[in-house]
């Protein structure tokens, strides 16, 4: 199930950094300071939030995997 995370983190990863391109055209190319705000404003909500379900996503993969087992150690060598 965190693949789908995984895939919807990076579809607006590519739209946030598609908006940021966009703007650049917009401001650039046409020169209005005004019509590119609110797509930077978009650019940037979409980025972070495909950043944030990336690291839900690999959070979620992390916790699924087994803990590894660690080697048992007496207690005489504990208290060296």
């Amino acid at each position: 199930m965190f693949w789908i995370r995984e895939v919807v983190g990076w579809v607006f990863v590519a739209l946030g950094a598609t908006m940021f391109g966009v703007c650049y055209f917009v401001l650039i190319r046409n020169q209005k300071i005004f019509e590119a705000g609110p797509t930077v404003l978009i650019g940037i909500f979409l980025f972070r939030g495909g950043i944030h379900l990336l690291k839900v996503a690999v959070a979620a993969r992390l916790c699924q995997q087994p803990e590894p087992k660690r080697p048992r150690v007496a207690a005489s060598a504990r208290l060296r």
